[in-house]
């Protein structure tokens, strides 16, 4: 019988120990590898997937809608990844057209996870004064038909006015009455100027009631809608041709944006739509756009300050913002 010592016994507790420890080594190492295999081949699919062009695809449309002048870029400097939680990550940078310049002004950044609430938007402004944005106003009151009315303040012309002539700005106004984009668009092309956006009328504040509106002075109304802008028609998401706001072209632009909701309609998760990417009652909107047609009241402008001051001519304005001014970069005709 072999005599039980305490040295044999420390050289059997020091093997086990060791054992054990080679063991869950082992199992670290099993689990790291299968970790770094299961990530290459989630970014690796990721990549070659459609997902992030479809990503990118449904956030500029909800961004260009609802950010009256400003436009989201897919190429080149945008950017997505997926975690290994399979939430994805996509920053796009957020431009406003000065001119015939696109200026970066902040960066679009969505998260995107599998649980919609749970998903988020942000965006982060380089410049202070694209917080605000334009502000548009109603030409009438949805609820009962009553016409509404606001003067030009003075000092938009006057500060134009006073502005080089070497200069180039964006410029928005709304107008006394709807139009159709085609008339609206044709009324402008007599000026020197770019549309780049016009606020859409689609059945807010009467058919859609709940949606976020402020009176002012008791009258005058600023909806929380949708507006008219570039058009990019895609079935792969590959294409990136757009069609611009023009006279000629503005009937292809309207089918475009109505089959562009229908594609977000059912390609996204409702909650998702409408708490991260801010089209909230997209197809009730929808609906009424393909009932009642297409009416706007008001646009986005940009172009040379000497061609700006012009549209004081057009008694239709009843409201008017200055955006901000840059350096001569025009193209004259």
């Amino acid at each position: 019988m072999t005599e039980w010592t305490k040295d044999k016994e420390k050289k059997i507790l020091w093997k086990y120990r060791f054992t054990l420890t080679l063991r869950i080594v082992r199992v670290l190492a099993a689990i790291g590898l299968l970790y770094w295999a299961y990530t290459i081949i989630l970014f690796i699919s990721y990549d070659q997937s459609e997902k992030a062009d479809k990503n990118y695809f449904s956030i500029a449309q909800a961004i260009n809608w609802t950010q009256n002048g400003y436009l989201v870029k897919n190429e080149p400097f945008s950017h997505a990844e997926i975690t290994p939680f399979l939430s994805q990550k996509l920053s796009l940078p957020l431009v406003r057209t000065i001119g015939k310049k696109e200026v970066q002004i902040g960066s679009v950044d969505v998260t995107k996870r599998l649980i919609a609430p749970f998903s988020s938007k942000s965006i982060a402004y380089s410049e202070t004064s694209a917080q605000s944005g334009f502000s548009f106003f109603l030409p009438e009151d949805p609820r009962t038909g009553k016409k509404l009315t606001l003067k030009v303040d003075p000092a938009v012309w006057s500060t134009l006015e006073k502005v080089h002539e070497g200069t180039v700005a964006d410029f928005a106004f709304s107008t006394d009455r709807y139009y159709k984009p085609e008339d609206l668009l044709t009324v402008l092309s007599n000026y020197d100027v770019d549309v780049l956006w016009m606020p859409l009328y689609a059945g807010e504040v009467k058919e859609i009631k709940d949606v976020s509106y402020s009176v002012a002075g008791g009258t005058y109304f600023t909806v929380d809608g949708l507006g008219m802008t570039r058009a990019r028609e895609t079935d792969d998401y590959t294409s990136y041709r757009e069609l611009g706001l023009h006279p000629d072209g503005i009937k292809e632009n309207e089918k475009i944006m109505l089959a562009n909701m229908e594609h977000l309609l059912k390609s996204e998760n409702k909650t998702y739509l409408e708490n991260v990417l801010g089209l909230r009652f997209l197809q009730e909107r929808q609906d009424y756009l393909k009932k009642n047609g297409f009416r706007v009241y008001g646009a986005v402008v940009t172009g040379p300050v000497k061609e700006l001051l012009k549209l004081r001519e057009l008694k239709t304005i009843q409201s008017a913002e200055v955006g901000e001014f840059a350096y001569w970069n025009w193209t004259g005709e």
